[in-house]
């Protein structure tokens, strides 16, 4: 394992592959695809670190289940530098009240970066965070960047890792409304999308790492479905993609039988470690 960690450069962490109700959704905890653990799903999120190092950290939005993400799956003495939001629907954002740990150790607002509807929306929601109302038990303390289509790197954060990382943003369409995926160096992170423009799918040439939005077997009005994933994985070429954003009829080892090879589903906790 020491080995593999000095050559690897970075890792990668699924923290949650599952749709905005999770899997299972309440009430069906007692079908028989749930006795397997990879079925059980948390809401869409990822965590990416420098190998062995125990930070920085940069995690790409903040579930509802953030808080359980954190404790199953961060490091023992976990670290948060900057987070990178996709969209402010609530499966994506509404943890974003549970950063206030990383405030508290780190003694510093967190660096979140949007769109800029998308930091209008933050202010809109959480907007006790930018009140000065009652802290009771803390706010979150952030810093709002914007983002554009053009890439930007981490500049909010002190660490040289992030200052080396280029991130690209790209732009999806996520039914009627728009919706940011990333390109972190050899990565792409792609969720919740029934579009990907050819203009987005030019940046990703070159990529070691796709994880791409498929929800279900059957077409949907705002997420790819297996077909249509399995076309733009296609058209993408990277040199191993991961589905992720899953609802409960995507049954983990059945949909991995039946992928391409150098194609698989995720599953919650799920690493890989990159080597540039």
């Amino acid at each position: 394992m020491a080995n593999k960690e000095a050559k690897s450069k970075m890792v990668v962490t699924v923290l949650g592959c599952g749709t905005s109700v999770g899997a299972p959704m309440i009430g069906m905890q007692g079908l028989p695809q749930f006795k397997n653990p990879k079925n059980w799903r948390l809401r869409a999120s990822l965590l990416l670190e420098p190998a062995g190092r125990g930070g920085p950290a940069v995690l790409v939005d903040t579930s509802p289940d953030f808080r359980q993400q954190a404790l199953q799956f961060f490091p023992k003495m976990p670290r948060l530098d900057a987070i990178l939001l996709t969209h402010t629907h609530a499966d994506h954002l509404h943890g974003l009240d549970d950063i206030r740990p990383f405030n508290f150790v780190q003694k510093e607002a967190l660096p979140l970066y949007a769109e800029p509807q998308a930091l209008e929306d933050v202010r809109t929601k959480f907007s006790y965070i930018f009140q000065p109302t009652q802290e009771g038990g803390g706010k979150p303390r952030l810093s709002l960047h914007p983002v554009q289509e053009k890439p930007f790197r981490l500049t909010a954060c002190a660490d040289p890792f992030l200052h080396h990382l280029e991130i690209i943003p790209l732009p999806l369409v996520h039914g009627t409304v728009s919706c940011l995926g990333f390109r972190l160096g050899p990565i792409a992170y792609l969720t919740d999308c029934s579009y990907i423009p050819p203009t987005t799918i030019a940046k990703m040439q070159g990529l070691e790492l796709l994880i791409l939005d498929c929800l279900r077997p059957k077409p949907h009005s705002t997420h790819l479905h297996v077909d249509l994933a399995l076309d733009y994985a296609r058209k993408i070429g990277a040199r191993k993609t991961v589905f992720t954003h899953m609802g409960f009829e995507l049954e983990y080892e059945a949909f991995k039988k039946s992928l391409p090879r150098g194609m698989v589903p995720a599953y919650d906790g799920m690493q890989f470690r990159l080597s540039r």
